[in-house]
C-alpha cells in the first residue's frame, strides 16, 4: 500500500510541474499514509518537483520527526510544510492528500477583496466548498496549523488570503481536479478582470447547479480523469515511479 501512496504522490508533484503550479522548491504536497494514519509523506525542501520520486520523499510524523531518515540523508523538512500539512491532516480523518500553491493567479485572486468571483463554470465547481484564512507566517504564529484547519472547516478548498492556494482530497484524483478547478478559475478571474470592471457573473439559480457538480458529496471527484493523466505521467516521466 505504501508504494502504490508514493506513487500516486509523487504522480501530484509532476503533475504539479505539468501545469506550472510550482514556486521554485517551495510549496508542498502530502499523502496520509494509510498502514499508518498519524505518519504522512512530504517532499524534500531541497528538490524542484520535477526531480520528486516514490523513493524520495520524506515520511514524516505529525509531530514533526523524519521518521525514516538517517541523518545526512540529504532530506530537508520544510518546517511550514509540516505545519500546514499535519494540522490538516491530524484535524480531517478523512482527507488523505493536501496540496499548497502559491500560483501567480492564485495568489492575485486571494488578495483581491471580494476573493473568487462566480465568473465562470470552473469557479462554480469549487465556491460550493471553498472558505478563506487571513494571512500569517506559517512558523510564526502559534497553533497555526490548526487555525487553517479551523478555517477550512468541512471544506474542500481554500483561499490563503495573501498567499496561495490549499485544497484537499480523500484520493489523490481528488485532491487534483480541486486544485485544478480552482487555479482554472483564478487564472479565468485575473483575465476577465484584467480586460473588464463590470464583468456579467453567473446568476444564483445557475450556480446552485455548479455547487452541486463539485460538492464533496458527489466525490470523490476526479476518477475519471486521473487514470489518464497517469497514463500521460507514464508516457513522459515514467521515473515518477521510482
Amino acid at each position: 500500500m505504501s508504494t502504490a501512496v508514493r506513487q500516486e504522490l509523487a504522480a501530484l508533484y509532476r503533475l504539479a510541474h505539468h501545469y506550472g503550479w510550482t514556486d521554485l522548491t517551495s510549496t508542498h504536497i502530502s499523502a496520509r499514509l494509510p498502514e499508518d494514519p498519524d505518519h504522512y509523506l512530504l517532499n524534500s525542501h531541497d528538490l524542484m518537483f520535477d526531480e520528486i520520486t516514490a523513493s524520495n520523499l520524506i515520511r514524516m510524523s505529525f509531530e514533526g520527526a523524519a521518521v525514516d531518515d538517517q541523518p545526512g540523508s540529504g532530506k530537508i523538512v520544510n518546517l511550514a510544510g509540516h505545519i500546514i500539512h499535519s494540522g490538516i491532516l491530524s484535524a480531517r480523518p478523512e482527507v488523505n492528500f493536501v496540496i499548497h500553491s502559491h500560483t501567480r493567479a492564485g495568489v492575485a485572486v486571494s488578495a483581491m477583496p471580494g476573493g473568487l468571483l462566480p465568473l465562470s463554470q470552473h469557479a462554480g465547481f469549487v465556491l460550493g466548498t471553498l472558505s478563506s484564512h487571513p494571512y500569517q507566517d506559517s512558523t510564526a504564529v502559534a497553533d497555526e496549523g490548526a487555525l487553517l484547519a479551523g478555517d477550512l472547516g468541512d471544506n474542500y478548498a481554500m483561499l490563503l488570503e495573501n498567499h496561495g492556494l490549499l485544497v484537499v482530497g480523500r484520493t489523490a484524483a481528488e485532491a487534483f481536479i480541486y486544485h485544478y478547478y480552482l487555479e482554472m478559475a483564478c487564472k479565468i478571474q485575473v483575465d476577465i478582470l484584467s480586460s473588464t470592471n463590470k464583468p456579467i457573473e453567473i446568476t444564483d439559480d445557475a450556480m446552485t447547479a455548479l455547487h452541486d457538480w463539485g460538492a464533496p458529496h458527489n466525490g470523490p471527484h476526479g476518477g475519471v480523469q486521473w487514470p489518464a493523466l497517469i497514463r500521460m505521467l507514464d508516457r513522459t516521466v515514467p521515473e515518477f515511479r521510482t
